[in-house]
């Protein structure tokens, strides 16, 4: 079973709401490729990748295990997805956090292992200090074996305990849709980056320019593009600018350079497009950053409606007319994570 990023953060947060405590083999397998897709999608942020490869033994656990699993399992495999589906849904990275909340499912994870250690009859291992645990266990990828040989053992009771409620209640909290960045009525417009068809919110647009394949070249060499080549000898830098950049004065605006940044999501390539023959400087407040495209409409249209179903970048669906709908790129995510924070004096 293969599941797509959507997919797989939908079967995460109906788990995490679901009554029924139990798991069984029809509810293992989907769960199993949502946290096959999800590996792939933190794959670059340690922590998360751990968290997942925990929640992804506890799975094991009950696959090889002949008896209904405790509440206890529930209640840690409930807990981390709601961790899992808080990181992906902020759209702000933050490392300190993750590692907080590492520290916390370690903590948490060991004692099952302890516990699977006394059912066995072994030698359970000290938790005193397991809260400072190593937050680079690497390399996390394969499956952190809970047991190899699972007990023969009465059946648990499968009514939830106490604190479940407090997690059901957390995990609530993590699905609760978030307030939409741009609202119907918004001005958009299309554009094609490598082969995907896109819209940006037209606030976000600072400059336009037709790019040659030999500064194309260039560019994507050095990831960076000086503002001082998109001026032009009769027109000045900043009366081209739109939004903040056009505030500066065009001495100072000429002496930035901007990174080349590369939107991330599934149908966009994780290089810049070697054929793109445009570059947009684009804007949030302080933070700029430039993007290369191979369309761009002329026109901005409004925003009809917009859908949250978030792929890396791309917020979700944003309908132009009756039978157009194309995705909507997240600027604001792409720029706190690759762009340049410029704070005017």
């Amino acid at each position: 079973m293969i599941l797509s990023l959507d997919e797989s953060i939908q079967k995460l947060k109906t788990e995490i709401l679901s009554q029924d405590w139990s798991l069984s083999p029809r509810k293992i397998e989907p769960l199993q490729a949502a946290f096959i897709c999800l590996k792939n999608r933190f794959s670059t942020r340690k922590n998360a990748l751990a968290i997942l490869t925990m929640a992804d033994s506890v799975l094991l656990y009950a696959q090889n295990r002949q008896d209904q699993v405790p509440p206890e399992f529930i209640d840690f495999l409930k807990e981390t997805m709601a961790h899992v589906v808080n990181m992906y849904e902020d759209s702000k990275l933050d490392p300190d956090r993750d590692a907080e909340v590492f520290k916390r499912v370690y903590s948490k994870f060991a004692k099952l292992k302890e516990k699977v250690a006394a059912e066995k009859g072994g030698s359970p291992e000290p938790t005193g200090h397991v809260a400072e645990a190593p937050i680079d266990l690497d390399p996390w990828a394969a499956p952190i074996s809970l047991d190899d040989a699972i007990p023969d053992l009465a059946q648990a009771k499968a009514v939830p305990q106490a604190s479940t409620r407090i997690l059901v209640q957390t995990a609530a909290k993590a699905v609760e849709p978030k307030p939409l960045p741009i609202q119907p009525g918004a001005m958009i417009r299309a554009i094609t980056i490598g082969k995907l068809p896109l819209v940006i919110a037209e606030e976000h647009i600072a400059l336009i320019k037709p790019l040659s394949a030999k500064k194309r070249k260039k560019y994507i060499q050095s990831s960076q593009i000086p503002l001082k080549d998109l001026g032009g000898w009769f027109r000045r830098l900043s009366g081209q600018m739109k939004g903040p950049l056009a505030l500066l004065k065009n001495s100072k605006l000429k002496k930035l350079t901007l990174p080349l940044m590369i939107p991330r999501g599934i149908g966009l390539t994780d290089i810049p497009d070697e054929e793109a023959t445009m570059l947009v400087v684009v804007s949030n407040g302080n933070w700029h950053g430039v993007i290369l495209c191979r369309t761009l409409e002329q026109v901005a249209t409004p925003l009809l409606s917009l859908t949250r179903a978030k792929n890396g970048d791309i917020i979700g669906p944003a309908r132009l007319g009756e039978d157009q709908e194309l995705q909507l790129l997240n600027i604001s995510q792409l720029l706190e994570r690759e762009g340049f924070l410029f704070m005017p004096e």
